[in-house]
């Protein structure tokens, strides 16, 4: 059995792989004007494995980045209960 976390790597990988190839890009392009490594990008589209930093750099030269950055952001699924102690404890400890 496939662990979630597993999962969920490599349903990024083929949304991120499939955006590739929709905007009719090589990974040799996509390389060279995203400053990831050949190899990084080829190990993370077999195994979904790759840095949060370069998971930002291809999401930027897929137009992706605003579409990750809200679902980080977006907080319209929290209960009231947990906005507001975030909001009360807000200061890093």
């Amino acid at each position: 059995m496939i662990s979630l976390e597993k999962e969920y790597l490599y349903q990024i990988r083929d949304v991120f792989k499939e955006r590739r190839i929709a905007l009719e890009l090589k990974q040799v392009e996509v390389a060279s004007r995203s400053g990831v490594n050949i190899a990084t990008l080829r190990l993370f589209e077999k195994s979904g494995q790759i840095s949060l930093i370069n998971l930002l750099k291809l999401s930027v030269l897929y137009k992706m980045d605003r579409h990750i950055t809200s679902a980080v952001t977006d907080r319209s699924w929290w209960s009231i209960t947990e906005l507001e102690r975030a909001e009360r404890f807000k200061t890093v400890r």
